[in-house]
């Protein structure tokens, strides 16, 4: 009785100062709130805090047609508990609530009419009390559905249970299991939910012994029910050469084995399988298979035939489990549209989430498994090539396999015709911007767009094969950077650390018509990681400029990740030239071969007297020397002084064997300097180049310069 007079006395509280509180809103309640924008996205979460000063935090969304809306704020705080007010622009109220026992506090399906909305967040005691803290504020637009009852399995009271992974070989495998309410042991986490990693063994190929064990035992008493999953790891391969592996792994319930998992894996691969514990005597193992993020959506066909529409919903929660291991949504996009989408765990249980999304063509367009160091997956800031309807696949890690289990929550956002759309607030005297939209005329390979340059790079395994793309202002487009000012976007990017492997993947760069530069283009291609792969891909590069075909290369990637380097030019009158191409051994003169003769007229530099060269596509390198004694403390600096010359510097004894490379001074500094000893009296060989000398594409003048240091 008395835990109902308090909330009464919360909401009598939040009704009666309702009015106090927005005439205090239209006379300048802002003050006491920060300079952050106070204009909710859908389905982008802000954060604000609370304390004495600053009881109420108040935000304001637009609504474009009677659109449902519901506005979620969640305390960070334990001490922290939050309510709700919604008003219109008048200062009306809409709806409130409070929560005086849990962090959580939401107004749900809120059908609201065009107009400008608020929200305002408060410490449910009001200005009374010293509490503070931060919170989290959502708004969705959408039904949202409500949330789907967590099976509740009581725990299981068990003499012992054991998983156990065994090996013929001194290779280093190791393992993990995931318990049903989301405990996971393994090597980094050997003890938790009272199971404990007995042994870590063959760890690093260190004391390496035949027939190894690796045991998770949980003490005897009270164990989850329900569903566990089992993870093995080819760690590291200790024999030369590596070979695959086939291992057991045995589940032991008060003594009672269960039918064995066997299964076999190469270097680098990963495992997945998962049994059911309902009772000490109701055990299920469930066979599983290596590789579990391949994208492999086959058994899910029928569920990707009959997705389920989100409509006008940004937000919708759903189960995955044994019994329904894939939710397929769809939605209609647009070409150039930027989307986000995140897919959270919620109300415990153990699941892993996975998203993948489809492009009309059905083909992958994108895929995540965990974010921000989460088991959480978001794909973020994806380009939406064409319009049509997208398939937004929400499923777990391992899919059918996996076996996790739990709640979710999906939220889409992002540009384009959602429901609901914040105002646009520019910032005083500054000029009206919009947001760059992909023109596209046509679909190109995978359904991706096709604009004025299109860069595809393909390749024939799981390995992870990057691209780089270098523009004439030395602006560069790869993984880091997905879009630049010249109207580059990387719109695809496959096996990226080897997350998500597919066997056919493709990376893909375009430029829009309206902003693509002319000058020269200088294109890298190098291998990050075979990603567990034992054979070294081939790859497939291929430039097209307006509808030319100005460049179709087949080759190997260096095993050692040098890169190979070319080049294309778009001339001011439209015709395009393409550059040769090789791999740039950085740390030797392979490209550019026997400098002896050019050495004999070279131009010769003097201590500390700077001089003055250039590099281009005519002259991609200079020759220079000097003159040393034994002991001579010396530093060769060359620096780029106009144009976008990326420089690079050699450095050669009196005999003409190298003695030194230099390609950046330091982490932020392209230019070149190279601090040597001199062992022995005589002339010197300095080579003044770039990246990728002879195939490279930065031009421009430079200074160089030997100067004595102590």
């Amino acid at each position: 009785m008395r835990k109902q007079l308090s909330i009464s006395r919360v909401r009598l509280f939040l009704t009666l100062g309702l009015a106090a509180l927005f005439v205090f809103a239209s006379v300048g309640l802002a003050v006491a709130q920060d300079s952050a924008s106070r204009r909710l996205t859908v389905g982008v979460p802000v954060t604000g805090t609370l304390n004495e000063q600053t009881f109420a935090q108040t935000y304001t969304f637009e609504v474009t047609a009677n659109t449902p809306v519901t506005i979620t704020a969640i305390s960070n705080t334990p001490e922290l508990r939050l309510a709700l007010t919604l008003t219109d622009a008048n200062g009306q109220p809409l709806a409130q609530i409070a929560n005086l026992s849990g962090a959580e506090v939401r107004l749900s399906n809120v059908t609201l009419p065009s107009g400008v909305y608020y929200v305002t967040v408060l410490r449910s005691s009001g200005a009374q009390g010293a509490v503070s803290g931060q919170f989290t504020l959502t708004l969705s637009a959408g039904i949202a559905a409500s949330p789907t009852p967590v099976p509740t399995l009581a725990p299981i009271t068990l003499n012992s249970m054991s998983v156990a992974l065994s090996w013929a070989t001194i290779d280093d495998l190791d393992l993990e299991v995931r318990d049903p309410v989301g405990n996971s042991v393994f090597f980094d986490n050997p003890a938790a939910g009272g199971a404990t990693l007995l042994a870590n063994v063959n760890n690093g190929c260190r004391n390496t012994v035949n027939n190894p064990t690796e045991t998770i035992r949980w003490a005897s008493g009270r164990v989850p029910a329900g569903s566990y999953e089992i993870l093995v790891y080819y760690n590291r391969a200790c024999r030369q050469p590596s070979a695959p592996v086939d291992f057991t792994v045995t589940v032991t319930v008060n003594g009672r084995a269960q039918t064995p998992i066997q299964g076999r894996l190469n270097a680098g691969e990963q495992y997945v399988a998962s049994f059911i514990l309902e009772s000490a005597e109701a055990v299920s193992v469930q066979q599983g298979g290596a590789n579990p993020l391949l994208l492999n959506l086959t058994p899910f066909a029928a569920q990707i035939s009959a997705p389920q529409p989100l409509g006008g919903r940004t937000t919708v929660r759903s189960r995955i489990d044994r019994n329904n291991q894939v939710d397929v949504w769809s939605f209609e996009g647009t070409a150039g549209q930027v989307v986000s989408i995140a897919m959270n765990a919620v109300d415990g249980g153990s699941l892993d989430p996975q998203l993948i999304l489809l492009a009309p063509d059905r083909s992958v367009l994108a895929s995540n498994d965990d974010s921000n160091q989460t088991r959480n997956a978001l794909i973020a800031n994806q380009l939406l090539p064409v319009n049509g309807t997208y398939l937004i696949v929400a499923t777990r890690f391992g899919k059918n396999i996996g076996g996790t289990e739990g709640n979710y929550e999906l939220i889409l956002s992002g540009t384009g015709a959602l429901a609901v759309v914040p105002s646009p607030v520019a910032p005083e005297g500054s000029a009206p911007t919009a947001t760059p939209q992909q023109p596209v005329s046509e679909v190109g390979l995978a359904g991706l767009p096709v604009g004025a340059l299109n860069i595809s790079l393909t390749w024939n395994n799981r390995a992870d094969v990057r691209l780089l793309i270098r523009d004439p202002e030395n602006r560069s487009l790869f993984s880091d950077v997905r879009t630049t000012p010249s109207g580059g976007i990387l719109a695809r990017q496959d096996n990226l650390n080897c997350a998500n492997p597919t066997s056919a993947p493709i990376t893909y760069a375009v430029w829009q018509a309206d902003r693509l530069l002319t000058g020269t283009y200088e294109v890298q291609v190098w291998l990050r990681n075979l990603c567990g792969e034992t054979l070294l891909p081939t790859f497939a590069l291929n430039v097209n400029v307006r509808g030319q075909q100005v460049l179709s290369v087949q080759e190997q990637p260096d095993l050692n990740g040098r890169f190979y380097v070319t080049t294309f030019t778009i001339n001011p009158d439209g015709t395009v030239s393409a550059g040769r191409g090789a791999v740039f051994f950085r740390e030797a003169l392979r490209d550019i071969g026997d400098v002896r003769d050019r050495a004999e007229v070279a131009e010769p530099l003097i201590y500390g007297r700077p001089s003055f060269g250039n590099v281009d596509n005519a002259n991609p390198f200079t020759v220079y020397t000097f003159q040393a004694r034994a002991g001579d403390r010396v530093r060769i600096s060359m620096r780029a002084t106009r144009g976008t010359l990326d420089p690079v510097l050699y450095l050669l004894d009196p005999s003409g064997v190298q003695l030194a490379f230099n390609d950046d001074a330091a982490a932020n500094d392209i230019n070149a300097q190279i601090d040597a000893v001199i062992a022995a009296s005589g002339r010197y060989t300095i080579i003044a180049t770039r990246f990728g000398a002879l195939t490279g594409g930065t031009t421009g003048s430079f200074e160089i310069a030997v100067a004595p240091t102590r």
